[in-house]
């Protein structure tokens, strides 16, 4: 359980970067193929493991959870690359929108438009609530920037994980990168 919780919010830089390439998809007027995401993000708050949870770990795995949220207080850079094919220009619309399995979401759109989008996503559990906003531009068809704010919350913790995002375009063809 609580690797779950943990491994949400560090990923959150891969969540960054998903999101951005879904978020090409809604409706920014950009290039199908292979896409570079660099993410700059930093979190801040306690991991949003329960209490309980922490008390059924060992002394190590108490001491290896300090260290990585010490560690994900720290300012990181990650780069990911991500396949925007046709399809999912063309059909792939709310895909990003739907929440993860067990959380119920409510999203919506406050931008959307061919180089802008902007939106929020709501989302509810039976253990953790998590909000996300997002902003992305198309500076021209191979250039995407963005922001991207994610809380989550669980048995009275919080972390926010904050991060700015820049895409560009690298080729038509996205090998075996999905």
């Amino acid at each position: 359980m609580q690797r779950q919780f943990f491994y949400g919010l560090i990923m959150a830089g891969a969540t960054l970067a998903g999101t951005m390439t879904s978020a090409l998809a809604e409706s920014l007027d950009v290039k199908p193929g292979l896409w570079e995401t660099t993410a700059h993000t930093q979190a801040r708050g306690q991991l949003p493991i329960p209490e309980a949870e922490m008390k059924k770990m060992t002394p190590q795995q108490r001491a290896a959870i300090a260290k990585m949220e010490a560690r994900a207080h720290q300012p990181q850079t990650r780069t990911f690359k991500g396949c925007l094919t046709q399809q999912k220009l063309e059909n792939d619309e709310t895909a990003f929108l739907s929440g993860e399995p067990g959380m119920k979401c409510d999203s919506k759109l406050t931008k959307n438009t061919r180089t802008a989008v902007a939106g929020s996503r709501r989302c509810a559990g039976p253990d953790r609530q998590q909000t996300e906003d997002f902003s992305f531009e198309a500076r021209d068809r191979e250039h995407v920037t963005g922001k991207l704010s994610i809380t989550i919350s669980n048995g009275g913790k919080t972390m926010t994980s904050k991060g700015d995002l820049s895409s560009r375009w690298i080729s038509a063809s996205c090998g075996n990168t999905k």
